[in-house]
């Protein structure tokens, strides 16, 4: 998740590598009280990773930035599906945002919930942990074929492989992933 505010970190540092640290620039953070991996610390932003072990609900997020301590209260769901998709506005999906039907893209997620096998939280993960709840695929809300699905190596990051169903009308079209129930925002692609 990424945390806004001011005075959140004395300087800009990203993770170096997996495992995701638990300390960068003096900045801590905890959720329910269980260590949060860093991937990013800036003076305005945090980006942690919200452990596994803290269960849907009622969170309290602790910040300790060199001995001076915020605490905020948010909610966790068992999933928020949301698609990696570009900043310019677009939103248009990445890597690719084009393709004709019966071509198979990629999209990244996060926010799909616990995945199986468990993995220690910030670590790498083993080969494809999959999601636990039930994930599904539409383009133009048409349903799309799942070919690929799993954590490929990043931390918090599921890929899914998906084949552009037929039927879907040329031009700007929408991406939706479900999972568990809940539908993520949009990404746009272009069907030539």
């Amino acid at each position: 998740m990424s945390v806004y505010g001011s005075n959140l970190s004395p300087g800009t540092e990203h993770a170096p590598r997996i495992p995701l640290p638990l300390n960068m620039q003096g900045v801590s953070a905890t959720v329910n009280g269980f260590p949060a991996p860093l991937l990013d610390v800036l003076p305005g932003q945090l980006n942690v990773q919200v452990p596994y072990e803290t269960g849907a609900g009622t969170a309290i997020l602790g910040v300790n930035n060199n001995g001076s301590v915020a605490y905020f209260a948010f909610q966790v769901v068992a999933a928020s599906p949301g698609i990696f998709m570009t900043e310019d506005g677009k939103r248009n999906l990445v890597p690719y945002s084009t393709a004709q039907v019966g071509s198979v893209l990629s999209a990244y997620i996060t926010g799909e919930g616990d995945v199986a096998p468990p993995y220690i939280t910030g670590s790498a993960p083993p080969p494809f942990p999959t999601p636990t709840l039930p994930v599904s695929v539409t383009v133009a809300g048409i349903r799309a074929t799942i070919q690929f699905i799993g954590i490929n190596g990043l931390v918090g990051v599921t890929q899914i492989n998906f084949a552009v169903p037929a039927g879907v009308p040329t031009g700007l079209q929408p991406v939706v992933v479900t999972v568990g129930g809940v539908a993520s925002p949009p990404a746009m692609v272009t069907i030539n």
